[in-house]
């Protein structure tokens, strides 16, 4: 087996800061390897909607959080006389 060039190197370390899986990057590789630029850039397109939908389930999480902090922080102002 030979070793990787300094472009592939490159290109396997952004597919896995990407956060694709093992079986991902080696579709995407493939598609690489017979000029299929298309199902890359679907391949590419599936895991930016993946990510994009985990980044909008947790900023409900965050919102959620942020009302109860808020909630709680007015008892504690409550508590102590403040306004």
């Amino acid at each position: 087996m030979t070793e990787p060039d300094g472009k592939t190197v490159l290109l396997l370390r952004n597919l896995k800061d990407a956060g694709c899986d093992t079986a991902m990057t080696e579709q995407f590789l493939a598609y690489e390897r017979e000029k299929k630029t298309q199902a890359q850039r679907r391949l590419l397109l599936r895991q930016r909607n993946s990510l994009l939908r985990a980044v909008h389930e947790n900023q409900e999480r965050i919102d959620c959080l942020d009302f109860l902090l808020y909630s709680v922080e007015g008892k504690i102002k409550t508590a102590k006389g403040e306004k």
